[in-house]
């Protein structure tokens, strides 16, 4: 999360179980912390043939364990190949965090997350055959906000990304710059306290102005496809940007501040997730 002025407050609404995850915790020393996370190798990994990655990230307050736990990814990277991992925040006034800013002197956490997960992309790209093409990152509320920081200040490593119940920082404005085309799915409930859909708490842009940002970076042209996907969720699909780069907006009626367990028209929100992820590399659409 962005840290500065009053918007450290955000997502406390996040806070949710420890986690009972069965995956080792692990540890990577970075910038003399001790850094925890949950990997997930799927059953099918062969070592010396790539497979992609993809980051998600807890909400504040939350933990690598209760965000393995709300929004699985396991069986899935099983079926599909792909390793899942689970960072740790760490901790802000008692509640961990994600920093998701610039350094600034408004800003109230030093954390190192930026050098700490390229630290952990570099790792784990030595352990394992990690495609340096195809590193995503999805992420949940305070995570959201991280995935669309990663976006902006490091697209040289991110493919694409997937924040949930998140927005972006208004402040972000003019920070924000991606050195190429990336591909962006969201889902925002509008009955969502935390992070309102039509913005204005904390400095947060409304729903709409991040997908207009989006859509003007990747030169999306064409009108958006809108479809109702059930009677309470509507999705507004913006197609045909640089390198065949969408932007895939889910916007649940009634909505709160969740990683959502509806029922997407017979998908669930990781499948949609991954689904779109998927499809894109460092290049754009993929062949």
């Amino acid at each position: 999360m962005h840290l500065r002025s009053t918007s450290f407050v955000l997502l406390a609404a996040s806070i949710i179980g420890c986690g009972g995850s069965s995956v080792p915790l692990e540890t990577l020393d970075h910038d003399g912390v001790n850094r925890e996370y949950f990997l997930h190798v799927p059953a099918s990994y062969t070592a010396g043939t790539e497979i992609p990655l993809l980051f998600n990230f807890h909400g504040f307050g939350g933990t690598s364990g209760s965000q393995l736990d709300w929004s699985d990814f396991r069986s899935l990277a099983d079926a599909e190949g792909f390793l899942v991992v689970y960072p740790q925040g760490t901790d802000l006034d008692g509640a961990s965090h994600w920093n998701s800013g610039l350094p600034s002197e408004d800003n109230k956490s030093d954390a190192d997350d930026f050098g700490f997960v390229n630290a952990l992309i570099d790792h784990l790209s030595e352990t394992y055959s990690v495609d340096p093409n195809r590193i995503y990152a999805t992420g949940y509320s305070n995570g959201g906000f991280m995935s669309y920081s990663l976006a902006c200040y490091h697209s040289d490593r991110f493919a694409a990304i997937a924040p949930v119940a998140s927005t972006m920082l208004n402040e972000f404005e003019g920070d924000c710059a991606p050195e190429r085309p990336v591909p962006v799915f969201s889902a925002n409930g509008t009955d969502d306290g935390v992070v309102p859909y039509n913005g204005g708490t904390q400095g947060y842009q409304a729903i709409p102005d991040v997908l207009n940002y989006w859509v003007t970076h990747n030169t999306i042209t064409a009108d958006p496809e809108v479809s109702s996907v059930t009677s309470s969720i509507e999705r507004t699909l913006y197609a045909g940007g640089t390198d065949g780069v969408d932007v895939d907006h889910y916007r649940i009626e009634g909505g709160d501040h969740v990683w959502f367990s509806d029922d997407f028209g017979g998908d669930e929100l990781t499948t949609l997730v991954w689904d779109f992820l998927s499809g894109y590399d460092l290049d754009g659409r993929r062949e």
